[in-house]
């Protein structure tokens, strides 16, 4: 018998969610973030936690406009108005989002909305977010379908790390059906949004909803909660699998430290190619999707996974290789893969003026350059100073050796060929006089 949703319900199972999480009597306080959109779900989750007589409890709620509907302006009032009643702090952020040609409109505004969360949410908060038990079976099947391995079967977790790990995102109500939260809204006559949106079939998710669910639920009672029990033990499965993987990683990192002070392009714990090729390709596999994901990242499509494989990996010496996804970009230089944000956009032509009575910035690069990097000789001469970058074939003075080109220099420090291009170089009455960064870009031998 499924148990009857209510708020003693909830916070036992919050109180059980968190314990695994903080030790007893550690945490006096918990501050919570509801994502909040005004329908159903979230209003149910809302509601329960405001009726909640835990004085330790602090509630705040936000909503996300993503501008892709006309009544989006509507329903944060709604939601406003909401929280006015139940007396619960409300914010709301506007996005207004265009999804492009191609793209899906539910994954750009998924994207988009975590990210908003994740810029809004304070440090000591957990978020919390309305997820049920049909939406977990909604999810295993969409990964199922899209082929996924046990990283998508695993579905949604009811704990997990939000905001690059500052934060802890739960899900409470995953234990729960979408009919316990109706017998509740409607127990306590809950006013909420309908979106229109979820019933347009054109939607996967929605296509799933509500032309073969209801179907499949006909031949299989309590279908939602027995595929929820199924995403559970792939949970579980994957829980292992990062165990041992988090044992394997340590083998195929690079001990070397690659570090570009206000160039944050680098990985500070590059993958060492030759010790992943000694692995089985299924563990290769593994602790390459471990790494990606311990570095907040996302995670590649097991088609992507592919293309690091044939395109990067094993691609020839020679090669520049660069695998990206969404928020990701993949290289190779020498015996290393590197792992980052999409590079910024920049014009290698560009030359700046640079008024050594303040510091400079470089907008291409979201660096400012300080006047400490430059020497006593150029502040008192007051030279013509200005900041250019690599076109080729440029040399510079190196005390005791004479005249080196920035080609072989490069060589030598093994800088990654797409940094030599975003490395500033600073010109002194057109003569080459400094190379900012270069002295952080240091090889040392990796040990295992």
């Amino acid at each position: 018998m499924n148990l009857e949703l209510s708020p003693k319900v909830l916070l036992t199972q919050l109180q059980s969610i968190l314990l695994h999480s903080y030790p007893k009597n550690k945490v006096s306080t918990i501050n919570i973030l509801v994502a909040y959109s005004g329908g159903l779900d979230s209003h149910v989750l809302l509601h329960l936690l405001s009726q909640l007589s835990t004085p330790n409890i602090n509630l705040r709620a936000i909503y996300v406009n993503h501008g892709l509907q006309v009544e989006a302006g509507a329903w944060a009032h709604h939601c406003e108005n909401i929280c006015e009643s139940l007396n619960v702090p409300f914010q709301s952020i506007d996005l207004n989002l265009s999804v492009a040609k191609g793209e899906s409109t539910e994954e750009v505004a998924r994207k988009f909305r975590y990210q908003a969360l994740a810029d809004n949410i304070l440090d000591d908060e957990i978020l919390l977010t309305a997820h049920h038990q049909n939406d977990q079976a909604e999810t295993l099947l969409l990964q199922l379908f899209r082929g996924a391995g046990v990283q998508g079967l695993a579905s949604m977790p009811v704990l997990n790390k939000f905001n690059a790990s500052k934060n802890l995102h739960v899900r409470p109500l995953l234990g729960f059906s979408r009919e316990a939260l109706e017998t509740y809204a409607k127990k306590h006559h809950l006013q909420f949004v309908e979106d229109p949106s979820n019933q347009d079939t054109a939607f996967d998710r929605n296509f799933l909803r509500q032309k073969i669910l209801p179907q499949l639920r006909e031949q299989w009672l309590g279908l939602d909660k027995t595929i929820s029990r199924a995403a559970s033990i792939q949970g579980e499965t994957k829980i292992l699998l990062d165990e041992y993987a988090a044992e394997e990683l340590p083998k195929v990192l690079s001990k070397e430290a690659y570090f570009a002070e206000s160039i944050n392009t680098l990985s500070l714990a590059p993958i060492n190619l030759s010790a992943l090729k000694e692995l089985s390709l299924a563990k290769q596999r593994l602790v390459m999707r471990y790494w990606i994901s311990q570095q907040g990242f996302n995670n590649p499509s097991d088609k992507k996974l592919s293309h690091i494989f044939s395109d990067l990996i094993d691609a020839g010496d020679d090669k520049q290789p660069l695998i990206k996804w969404t928020g990701v970009e993949l290289r190779r230089y020498q015996d290393c893969i590197y792992i980052m944000h999409p590079l910024s956009k920049h014009d290698v032509s560009q030359v700046l003026d640079w008024d050594i009575k303040e510091s400079l910035q470089v907008k291409s690069l979201g660096i400012v350059l300080e006047l400490k990097l430059l020497s006593d000789e150029i502040m008192e001469d007051s030279k013509n100073v200005t900041v250019r970058f690599r076109q080729g074939g440029e040399k510079i003075d190196i005390p005791k050796r004479g005249r080196i080109s920035l080609k072989n220099l490069f060589q030598e420090k093994e800088v990654p060929t797409w940094i030599r291009s975003r490395l500033p170089l600073i010109y002194a009455d057109d003569k080459l006089v400094k190379i900012v960064n270069l002295e952080n870009y240091k090889r040392h031998p990796p040990t295992y």
